[in-house]
């Protein structure tokens, strides 16, 4: 039976599954150095935009933990170079990525990572900078950013619902963002995230072919080596997301690295109602305390009771389709030491 949770109950719930494992320094630390955590903000104190701004103070205070010594922040591309290298990382390395170039991050986000020395990746949808859009920042601006050592990524040309699209209009939007921003900044960029987080294995391709060496959505979960590097996950930090307590629980993370997810495609089509199948990588140790919720865009989490098929592999069966648009699913585990692995996706029906 599927179980309405509340997002309330859903961390009583997590925080009941704490108290069942005694914390054990060593079990919090294992696969530590094999993950990673990316926090996605956009916009700073723009409090019109409740679902994608975060208050001026609650971002001085992230900065403000995340420039003390708990933390390694290190560029986006590190993490990528390092995890799907072989190698690995210091305890609680975090990366910080900017997604759209609003204005706002320009005049509220940028002096303050600045002073605190902290590295990040502004992503860059380049139609509203070439047009002069109203919020955005200007090319004068991102430069400025680019010469005190910012990294500046591809999101797409004109910020569009790039699964919506034909496979030629795909490659057409992320050739252009590309090629824009190399006539502008003169180099190419690397790194993509994905416009509202929309993947499918066609952007996905799209987005390799044009040579990009990694990608981010809008799905909560931690980089490991397990995952697809052109289908990354990154914390979305918001004013609900954004208090102490819950961005503490974020930066935290360890990766939940889960093989053989299926479908491979998160874009679902068809009038059956999806099945979602995984296998627990061995390092994980025990499964028992394995749980998983879905939502879709304004609905409360929802508990998807787990099938095991044995073997690590599990299934979560849905009772009925989603309507058109983007949901998502969450698996967490916690460990000793009060943190949890974490792995999600963001999937799109096509209706």
């Amino acid at each position: 039976m599927i179980r309405k949770i509340r997002p309330i109950l859903a961390l009583a719930l997590l925080a009941v599954a704490f108290s069942l494992i005694s914390p054990r320094h060593g079990l919090a630390q294992t696969g530590a150095g094999q993950s990673a955590v990316v926090l996605n903000y956009q916009r700073f104190g723009e409090s019109r935009y409740p679902e994608t701004n975060i208050a001026a103070g609650q971002f001085s205070a992230h900065v403000e933990t995340l420039a003390g010594t708990r933390y390694n922040v290190v560029p986006a591309r590190d993490i990528v170079t390092a995890l799907f290298g072989g190698q690995t990382l210091p305890n609680r390395s975090v990366a910080i990525t900017i997604d759209d170039a609003y204005r706002s991050a320009y005049d509220v986000a940028w002096p303050l990572l600045k002073k605190a020395g902290l590295p990040f990746i502004l992503f860059v949808s380049t139609d509203s900078i070439d047009n002069g859009g109203p919020g955005f920042m200007t090319w004068d601006q991102i430069r400025e950013l680019r010469d005190a050592g910012v990294t500046i990524g591809a999101h797409g040309a004109a910020h569009a619902h790039l699964v919506d699209l034909s496979p030629e209009e795909i490659q057409a939007d992320i050739e252009r963002s590309v090629r824009r921003i190399e006539e502008e900044l003169g180099a190419r960029p690397t790194l993509f995230s994905y416009p509202h987080g929309e993947m499918s294995l066609a952007v996905r391709d799209a987005i390799a072919a044009t040579g990009l060496e990694a990608a981010f959505g809008q799905h909560s979960g931690t980089v490991n080596e397990a995952l697809d590097r052109h289908m990354l996950p990154r914390f979305s930090i918001n004013g609900k997301y954004g208090t102490q307590t819950e961005f503490a629980k974020r930066v935290d993370t360890l990766g939940l690295p889960l093989r053989d997810v299926s479908p491979a495609d998160p874009y679902i089509q068809g009038d059956e109602p999806p099945v979602i199948g995984f296998t627990a990588d061995r390092s994980v140790g025990r499964t028992r305390n394995l749980h998983c919720f879905h939502s879709s865009t304004g609905e409360d989490f929802v508990e998807i009771p787990l099938t095991s098929l044995g073997g690590g592999r599990y299934e979560l069966n849905f009772s009925k389709t989603f309507p058109p648009g983007s949901w998502r699913v969450n698996c967490t585990i916690p460990t000793g030491g009060n943190r949890i692995r974490w792995w999600g996706m963001q999937y799109h029906s096509a209706g």
